[in-house]
């Protein structure tokens, strides 16, 4: 074979390049990028299909033709710049470009290499670019932005303390209202172990923080602390533990407002009621207890005594009242004055209380009389009570009058009894002891 009949014709080399032609145009087509080129006047030399796509039009319509007949250049600005300098200065571009279509004003953004193209005299003659779409991309970071930018307002300006932590107490962010309280910068705070804390104020923070890691669930709390500076404020804190896929509690977010103010007027208040409360419960107390002698007045017992006439009647149980009189105490008021039987009032008053039983209800029946109300008590017991309170009164040594004695009138309650009838009979059994001597019990003669 002759070397002539080995040379490809021109028809065959031709034909051979329409198809390396056709092979690349579809490769560019393929590539999932948008491929193109333009001449020195920004006319589009080349297109792929993706920007056919894009422009909504077959690349007949396209080549030939600039980008303001594709782009709204008067917001599309960069695109031009970058294309002049490309092929002005002969350098390569790799940037982000935002260009917004003509035709439907669509914004879209896109990561763009453009490169200058060269004639054979190495003269550049246009350039060419690959563009990747990234509008989705650019699209949440432009809303990631926003609210990020939304978020450092927030918590650079919310009334609130606010701190996050990893899970070795580090301090990871503290807000600046956060850091003007700690006083140390966040620079300062960050890597500093939590054993190194020396204010109360951090000190209580990891205490309670730590509770959070060891427990894994959120916790609120009012917590008392004295700042640096000497002063003491209240603040109400939520605590929020952040975990990683496994559950485990990797960082933890602190919220906590200063409720000083509020804790303040609470304490107030609290006092205020307590004061309050006091008071009412002395005036109750007045309302119802002999002002001289602290046992109950007259109406207090009289309230006492019908209670415990319905509960025996209802219940058939026993009852009965000692009525007492401090013998010859006209004498002591008539010898030594009204302060001198006042005392006297007072002391015997104490010595009735210090001597009953738990369930007997002391009072002052009126002047130097008073009763003793001895529920759930039969008449052997209540002449019992009745024998040690008198022989408790003889030995009691009085300041300035020395011994005293009194007498005793003991009944017990009858079912068919009215309380007037009740009383009457103490009342006779007391008459009777004065009769008889005084300083002694006496009973009712049908009772003996």
């Amino acid at each position: 074979m002759s070397k002539k009949s080995r040379t490809p014709s021109l028809q065959e080399r031709y034909r051979q390049l329409e198809q390396e032609l056709v092979r690349l145009n579809t490769l560019l087509d393929s590539i999932g990028a948008y491929v193109f080129a333009k001449d020195l006047d920004g006319r589009y030399t080349y297109v792929n299909q993706l920007v056919c796509d894009l422009f909504g039009c077959p690349r007949e319509e396209i080549l030939g033709k600039d980008d303001s007949h594709f782009f709204s250049l008067e917001e599309s600005d960069e695109l031009k710049q970058n294309d002049h300098r490309v092929m002005n200065e002969g350098i390569v571009i790799a940037t982000e470009e935002r260009n917004v279509i003509k035709e439907t004003g669509e914004v879209r953004y896109y990561q763009t290499v453009k490169s200058p193209l060269y004639d054979e005299q190495g003269k550049i003659c246009g350039m060419y670019g690959v563009s990747t779409d990234i509008t989705k991309r650019k699209k949440l970071e432009l809303e990631l932005a926003v609210k990020q930018e939304l978020l450092d307002c927030i918590v650079n300006n919310i009334d609130a303390y606010l701190y996050l932590k990893d899970s070795d107490n580090q301090f990871l962010y503290v807000n600046p209202k956060a850091e003007a309280l700690f006083q140390p910068s966040l620079d300062a705070l960050t890597g500093t172990p939590p054993d190194q804390f020396s204010s109360e104020l951090m000190k209580r923070i990891v205490a309670s923080d730590d509770h959070v890691y060891a427990s894994g669930e959120p916790m609120s709390e009012e917590t008392e602390c004295t700042l640096p500076n000497g002063t003491t404020r209240y603040f109400w804190s939520k605590k929020i533990p952040m975990k990683d896929a496994s559950g485990k509690v990797t960082r933890l977010i602190n919220l906590s407002t200063d409720i000083t103010e509020l804790a303040t007027l609470r304490r107030q208040l609290k006092q205020q009621l307590e004061s309050e409360l006091l008071l009412r419960r002395e005036k109750e107390k007045l309302a119802v207890t002999d002002p001289l002698t602290g046992v109950y007045n007259r109406h207090k017992i009289n309230e006492t005594l019908h209670y415990e006439v319905e509960r025996a009647q209802r219940y058939a149980l026993d009852l009965c009242v000692i009525l007492i009189d401090i013998d010859f105490f006209k004498q002591v008021n008539d010898c030594y004055g009204h302060l001198v039987g006042d005392s006297v009032l007072i002391d015997f008053a104490k010595i009735l209380q210090q001597h009953v039983r738990k369930t007997d209800v002391v009072g002052r029946w009126g002047g130097e009389e008073f009763i003793v109300i001895c529920p759930e008590t039969g008449l052997n017991g209540a002449m019992t009570l009745a024998n040690n309170l008198r022989s408790c009164i003889e030995l009691h040594n009085f300041p300035t009058v020395k011994q005293r004695t009194a007498s005793f009138g003991v009944t017990c309650f009858h079912q068919e009894d009215t309380i007037a009838q009740f009383l009457h009979r103490a009342d006779s059994a007391l008459y009777r002891a004065k009769q008889k001597g005084r300083n002694r019990v006496e009973v009712q003669p049908n009772q003996l």
